[in-house]
C-alpha cells in the first residue's frame, strides 16, 4: 500500500516535540474520489474539504494516506491527530471525539461482475446466503453491512488492504460481490477500466454519515469544536456544496465513469 505525506509521518518519532506540534497530523486511506494519491501529493474531495476548513481555522495540517487498519491504530494510541472520512461506531467514539457535523453522506453500495450469476432480486432482497464478499480490512461500511458480516449472512469474507484489490478480485471472478462507498466505487472502476465488467447495484444498501475524528489522547473537543462551527458556516453559505461541485465537474469522463 502506497504511503504519502508532504514531510513523512515516520519523522515524528525523531523531531523535537515544539516542531512535531507545529502542524496538526491527519491520517486517511486512498479512497477515491474522497482521497487519493497522485504522485507525491494527495487530493480528492474530502482532502480539499478539509484543507480548507483547517485553511480557515489557521491550522496548519499535513495529511498521510496510510493502510487502514494502521491509521485506526496510529489513532488509538495517539500517535496522530485526527482521521477522516470515518464512521461513527461505539468502539470508535472510546478513543475519538467525532465531529458532530457531517463531513459526508455517503450511500454503501454493493457491487457484481456483470457476468457473473448473482441474482439482483436476491441481494435487493437481502439473501445473502451463497454469496461471497470482499472488503477492506478494518473498514466499517456501516451498521447494517457490518452487521451482516458479522452474523455470518455471506458465505465467506475476503478481506484486502484496499479497494482496488477487491475491484480486482471481483472482475476476476474470486468474489461474488464487493461493498463500497458509490463514489469511490465509480472512480476506481473507471481507473481500472472496469466499466464494462462491473455494475454497481441499486439500490444502496445504506446510505452512512461520515465524520471527521480527534485523537483523545493527541487533542481536547476544542478543535473538534471549531471544526464544526467551519463546517456547519461553510454549508449554510454554500461554499460547501460549491466546493464539491467544483470538484466532481473538473473531472474527466474517464475518472468519473460517467
Amino acid at each position: 500500500m502506497k504511503q504519502w505525506t508532504a514531510t513523512g509521518l515516520l519523522l515524528l518519532t525523531f523531531l523535537p516535540k515544539s516542531m512535531a506540534a507545529e502542524s496538526l497530523h491527519v491520517v486517511t486511506l486512498e479512497y477515491p474520489p474522497y482521497i487519493e494519491s497522485k504522485g507525491s501529493q494527495v487530493s480528492g474531495i474530502a482532502v480539499s474539504l478539509v484543507e480548507e476548513i483547517f485553511n480557515n481555522l489557521e491550522v496548519p495540517v499535513e495529511i498521510t494516506i496510510l493502510p487502514w487498519a494502521r491509521a485506526l491504530n496510529y489513532m488509538e494510541i495517539g500517535e496522530v491527530d485526527a482521521i477522516f472520512t470515518i464512521f461513527k461506531t461505539p468502539q470508535r467514539e472510546e478513543f475519538a471525539y467525532f465531529s458532530e457535523q457531517v463531513l459526508f453522506r455517503q450511500n454503501i453500495s454493493l457491487i457484481r461482475n456483470q457476468d457473473s450469476s448473482v441474482n439482483s432480486n436476491d441481494v435487493e432482497q437481502k439473501r445473502f446466503d451463497g454469496l461471497s464478499l470482499c472488503v477492506v480490512n478494518k473498514v466499517s461500511y456501516g451498521e447494517y453491512i457490518d452487521s451482516k458480516i458479522k452474523s455470518g449472512a455471506f458465505k465467506t469474507i475476503a478481506r484486502q488492504n484496499s479497494a482496488e484489490q477487491c475491484a480486482l478480485m471481483l472482475s476476476a471472478g474470486r468474489v461474488d460481490l464487493w461493498v463500497s462507498n458509490e463514489f469511490g466505487a465509480r472512480s476506481i472502476i473507471a481507473r481500472l477500466a472496469l466499466q464494462d465488467k462491473l455494475e454497481i447495484m441499486l439500490p444502496p444498501m445504506q446510505t452512512t454519515l461520515s465524520y471527521i475524528a480527534f485523537s483523545k489522547k493527541r487533542q481536547s473537543e476544542e478543535l473538534r469544536n471549531r471544526f464544526d462551527v467551519e463546517l456547519q458556516k461553510m454549508k449554510q453559505t454554500g461554499r460547501y456544496f460549491e466546493l464539491i461541485d467544483t470538484y466532481f465537474s473538473s473531472l474527466t469522463p474517464d475518472k468519473t465513469g460517467m
